[in-house]
């Protein structure tokens, strides 16, 4: 399953790929070599607020699977401008289970194989690291508050990945899609439902995530638009 969520989530970033494609790459003019030029364009990182995620606040857990975290708000500078700083001064991800992160910023580089990464920091900046959103889950993603919408997701998840891979030279006839498509939205509605039972910032959380989800496709598209939806990050793929 641990495989499988990762080729998703590649898979998903794809999707974005065009949004950081526009920005213009950087390269020293002293250099007459093609092949320098050509060099620094595949080292190239683009690194940019994410709104969208950041606005939900400290919202996030990380796995054991995740990159080791840096100490101090000095690394946490540092990462703000560069994807591939790596800090001497780090933790085990398994020592901060129980902190939550935020999202502050996205970086695309061709060199990660269209991985999209993520900067998530803790209060005051403590804990910091880049990582990939299989990594990280809403944290209270495995409640039992959540069971109601978690479980419902998943079997969408399953359909996805299982059922209907992602791969170009899949071709699923229409009638299974049709019938994948309805399956999908009466396990939607059934989270929906969940989620309108659930309490103050969660309710709130969730709800917007889910209609963020259906606007992306997530009901009726072989991919799953998981990029920029914490809700789904945890999601067994």
């Amino acid at each position: 399953m641990k495989s499988r969520k990762i080729l998703t989530s590649l898979l998903a970033a794809a999707s974005a790929i065009a949004m950081f494609s526009s920005v213009p790459t950087t390269v020293s003019a002293a250099s007459n070599s093609s092949k320098v030029v050509a060099a620094k364009a595949d080292k190239a990182v683009t690194i940019k607020k994410i709104p969208r995620l950041s606005k939900w606040g400290y919202v996030v857990t990380v796995n054991s699977d995740s990159q080791p975290i840096s100490l101090g708000k000095a690394n946490y500078r540092k990462m703000l401008k560069d994807s591939e700083f790596r800090s001497k001064n780090t933790i085990s991800p398994r020592k901060v289970k129980n902190v939550r992160f935020k999202v502050v910023r996205i970086a695309y580089a061709k060199h990660h194989n269209g991985a999209l990464l993520y900067l998530i920091t803790s209060k005051n900046n403590k804990y910091s690291t880049w990582t990939t959103n299989p990594s990280m889950k809403y944290y209270a993603f495995n409640s039992k508050a959540l069971r109601g919408v978690t479980k419902p997701l998943n079997r969408i998840s399953n359909r996805a990945t299982a059922q209907f891979p992602t791969y170009e030279n899949q071709k699923v006839s229409k009638k299974a899609r049709d019938i994948r498509i309805k399956r999908n939205k009466r396990d939607f509605k059934l989270a929906v439902k969940a989620a309108k039972k659930l309490k103050g910032q969660q309710r709130k959380f969730v709800l917007a995530s889910l209609k963020q989800a259906k606007k992306d496709g997530y009901i009726t598209k072989l991919s799953l638009p998981l990029a920029y939806n914490i809700l789904l990050w945890g999601i067994d793929q």
